[in-house]
C-alpha cells in the first residue's frame, strides 16, 4: 500500500478510537498514529519518511544510514548506561540489514517498537502517544498483509504471509479504500464540530 493510505487507515482508526476523548488526547493519538503508520516502511528507501531523513533514496544508502544511526547509539548507550540507547541501537541495526517487509513488518519487530516506545511515554504519562503509535504500527502491518507479496510476519522466518484477498499497491481498490475512509475521518470531524 502508499503511504498516504496508510496514514489515512492510521488516522480513521485513531479518531474512532479516541472519539469522545478530550480534543488533547485525540490530537495525540491521531499524530501518533499518522507518523507510526509509516514506521514500518523504514526498511524501504522510498518509504515516506526515509523520503525525508535520507539524503540519497537508495538501498545502500538506506543501509549506511541506518547502521551508522545504530552505532551512534549504542556508543550512547556505553557512554552513558541508558537503556534506550540501546534498544533503539539494535533497532536501527535490524532496519538496517532487514529487506523490505522483513523485521519492521513482522510481530517481533512491532514489539521491539512499542516497547521503547513503552520506555518513552507510558512511564511518563503519555499514554496517548503510546496508543496511536501501536494503532498506527499494527494497522501498516495489516494493511500490508492484504498486499501481493505480503509480510514476513514471523521474521526471521523468511515465508511471506498475506490474506487470500489480494489488493495490489496503488491499484483502484487501493484508491477507493483510501478515499471511502477519507470521507469517514471528514464525517467523524464534522460530527465533532456539531
Amino acid at each position: 500500500m502508499t503511504g498516504k493510505t496508510h496514514v489515512v487507515i492510521g488516522i480513521t482508526a485513531a479518531l474512532t478510537v479516541s472519539f469522545g476523548q478530550p480534543v488533547e488526547n485525540q490530537l495525540i493519538v491521531v499524530l501518533a498514529s499518522a507518523v507510526s503508520s509509516l514506521i514500518p516502511d523504514l526498511d524501504h528507501p522510498k518509504g515516506k519518511l526515509n523520503q525525508k531523513i535520507l539524503l540519497i533514496n537508495n538501498n545502500f544508502y538506506r543501509i549506511l544510514f541506518y547502521l551508522s544511526l545504530g552505532s551512534l547509539f549504542m556508543y550512547l548507550y556505553y557512554s552513558n548506561q541508558i537503556s534506550v540507547f540501546l534498544y533503539l541501537g539494535l533497532i536501527s541495526f535490524l532496519i538496517g540489514i532487514s529487506s523490505h517487509r522483513g523485521f519492521t513488518h513482522s510481530i517481533i519487530g512491532f514489539l521491539a517498537s512499542t516497547s521503547i516506545v513503552t520506555l518513552g511515554t507510558v512511564n511518563y504519562g503519555l499514554t496517548s502517544v503510546y496508543s496511536g503509535f501501536a494503532i498506527g504500527y499494527v494497522l501498516h502491518i495489516i494493511a500490508d498483509l492484504f498486499t501481493t507479496k505480503g509480510v514476513k510476519l514471523f521474521y526471521p522466518l523468511k515465508n511471506n504471509i498475506s490474506f487470500p484477498i489480494k489488493i495490489k499497491t496503488n491499484s483502484k481498490a487501493e484508491k477507493i479504500i483510501f478515499r471511502l475512509l477519507s470521507i469517514y475521518c471528514a464525517c467523524l470531524l464534522f460530527r465533532y464540530l456539531i
